[in-house]
């Protein structure tokens, strides 16, 4: 462990400059070939949009498929410059020379080029897979940035039943990416064919295996505790800078805004800690067994025959070529930040309340004691779920299975009406509830009316194919046409709704907001999952007439992202607490720890 943190401070300023630039190039850069591909892709594939209807189609389009594993193996390369620019400073550290951030990237950059060489195809699995387990901590705080990656992840998760098959999964996947780790400095440094590298990398960590196994966990425990201290202390100072060195207005904003971009650049952060710590600790246990014959950096013998090189010298070049590099990111974080900030001057606006499922937080959700709830906590609508019954009647009901609101294991299409008139829908929330019923659509439409509007979402589920024209009809019946929106995932739904009923508003629902919206025509706003509610989506949605409803937001600080974003109406859990943020007077004095919880999501 010592011989560890002297490798890592022996070159400190190189190593910090190093990381510092390549690591939020390469995250700027995979953003950016991420959404230049995804749009690429939907637009060959004449989808004007990506949301979770068309998600699996734009999945298994070849075209989606080769371009995502050609950026797949860019990364790769990337990773792999990264780890050889470490373990080639951590090399010359532990020889007790000096390295410059420049050094590191062509060094990495020509040890890489020369591991593919002898290496050929196998080194796509090799630093494949002794990625995951390197870049863990970067993986988990930044995966959200990345909504395609993001979305996947938490439909993978949904899909994969039970969860403890997906968790053992992923740790058996950690734990040969642990035992790879050990490969690289044999097939980077001392030039080993990929799977001899594995097998010398394997034989080194037998060696001495409990104190390198107790190392490992030391080192990370350290490594966590230090990247706490650092989040605390950011978020800490840019709180004292809003609170006592910007003016009071706006105060709330700025800080959600700052904090947003301070957990991007921690993931950074932390992906760059967790890979400098560990090929460190590998490369102390590596040259211990095996220390290479000191030779000198060939890196700049060929650029000293240039008479300019030669006046300005390899620590000044470095120096100038550094400072070049962070001052062109620099510059552009600054930019990025300031027209963030700059839009909260135009993106305020009135935003309605939508207590969620009928307003589930105070009683059983999708019943008559919920909407009551909604009623009284001052909610301007309220979301309800709409399904069919076996014998074609509709029924508030969020979930295809009764299973967890009424306690019974069938299919809503498995029962008739009379049957599920019989169930308590009111025990499993409270027992105050007992003998709750599920609602018809009619007899909430009668219950709502003049008290408070719906936004009623029609369910798809492959086994009502006929509802729309049922849910219009309750809707004319009851005279509620001016009084409600009517909402679905399934967009062909919205359609009929139009071709039949152009007077109801219809809503999109959307799990992700990617490519243009320009074409979705049948429907006259977009409901949009609140972690995927941009500045930019608002301002098109805007541009063209529609409004962007978010769900379902239960904390304050994300209650106020999305008052300054300019959403139109947000869709709740807590009513009351929205509607408290959304009363507090701009400009109004908040204090220091406030805001500080604000900024830490407390």
């Amino acid at each position: 462990m010592k011989k560890t943190w002297a490798v890592i401070k022996y070159n400190m300023g190189s190593l910090l400059l190093f990381e510092t630039g390549y690591r939020i190039a390469v995250f700027f850069l995979t953003m950016q070939m991420v959404h230049g591909a995804v749009t690429f892709v939907l637009k060959k594939q004449n989808f004007s949009y990506l949301t979770a209807e068309n998600y699996g189609e734009f999945l298994a389009s070849p075209l989606c498929i080769l371009l995502f594993f050609g950026i797949l193996i860019f990364l790769l390369f990337l990773f792999l410059v990264e780890v050889s620019a470490l373990l080639l400073g951590f090399q010359y550290s532990y020889q007790r020379k000096k390295l410059y951030a420049s050094d590191m990237l062509i060094l990495g950059i020509k040890q890489s080029i020369s591991f593919l060489r002898h290496s050929k195809i196998s080194w796509i699995f090799c630093v494949a897979l002794s990625a995951p387990f390197l870049t863990a901590y970067f993986i988990i705080r930044e995966i959200s940035y990345i909504r395609v990656l993001e979305f996947t992840a938490r439909q993978i998760y949904k899909e994969v039943t039970p969860h403890i098959l997906l968790y053992t999964v992923i740790g058996v996947i950690l734990v040969i990416s642990f035992l790879l780790v050990f490969a690289l400095p044999y097939c980077i440094l001392a030039k080993q064919r990929s799977l001899g590298g594995i097998w010398a990398g394997i034989r080194l960590l037998r060696k001495q295996w409990k104190k390198v196994l107790a190392g490992f966990f030391i080192l990370h425990l350290v490594m966590l505790g230090f990247i706490f201290v650092m989040y605390l202390l950011a978020m800490t100072f840019m709180t004292g800078f809003v609170a006592f060195g910007t003016g009071k207005s706006g105060a709330v904003s700025r800080v959600l805004i700052y904090s947003g971009y301070m957990e991007m650049a921690l993931g950074i952060f932390a992906g760059g800690v967790q890979l400098t710590g560990s090929l460190a600790f590998v490369s102390v246990i590596f040259s211990r067994f095996r220390v290479p014959q000191k030779k000198e950096v060939p890196v700049y013998e060929l650029m000293k025959q240039y008479t300019w090189y030669q006046k300005v010298g390899r620590r000044r070049m470095a120096a100038i070529l550094s400072v070049v590099f962070l001052l062109f990111e620099g510059s552009y974080l600054v930019a990025l930040a300031a027209s963030y900030d700059n839009s909260l001057e135009t993106l305020m606006g009135d935003m309605k309340i939508t207590a969620h499922r009928g307003g589930a937080l105070m009683a059983p959700e999708n019943t008559v004691s919920a909407l009551k709830s909604s009623i009284e906590c001052g909610a301007d609508m309220a979301e309800i779920d709409v399904q069919e019954t076996g014998d074609g009647k509709l029924i508030l009901l969020h979930d295809d299975s009764l299973k967890r609101t009424a306690g019974v294991k069938k299919k809503v299409w498995e029962m008739k009406l009379a049957e599920i008139k019989k169930l308590d829908a009111g025990t499993s929330f409270h027992e105050r509830y007992r003998g709750e019923k599920i609602p018809t659509l009619e007899e909430v439409l009668d219950f709502c009316k003049g008290k408070l509007d719906l936004n009623i979402e029609i369910k798809y589920n492959g086994k009502n194919k006929g509802i729309v024209n049922k849910v219009v009809r309750a809707i004319r019946e009851a005279g509620f046409e001016e009084h409600c929106v009517v909402t679905s995932m399934n967009y062909q739904f919205l359609e009929q709704i139009k071709k039949i009923a152009p007077e109801i508003r219809t809503g999109y629902i959307m799990t992700m907001t990617y490519g243009s919206i320009s074409k979705v025509s049948a429907a006259d706003f977009f409901s949009v999952k609140y972690t995927y509610v941009d500045e930019k989506f608002v301002r098109e949605a805007h541009a063209l007439g529609k409004e962007v409803h978010a769900w379902t937001v239960n904390y304050r600080g994300d209650v106020k992202r999305m008052l300054d974003m300019g959403v139109d109406n947000v869709i709740t859990d807590d009513p009351v607490m929205v509607r408290k943020v959304q009363n507090q007077e701009s400009g109004s004095p908040v204090g220091y720890l406030e805001l500080l919880c604000y900024a830490l999501g407390i």
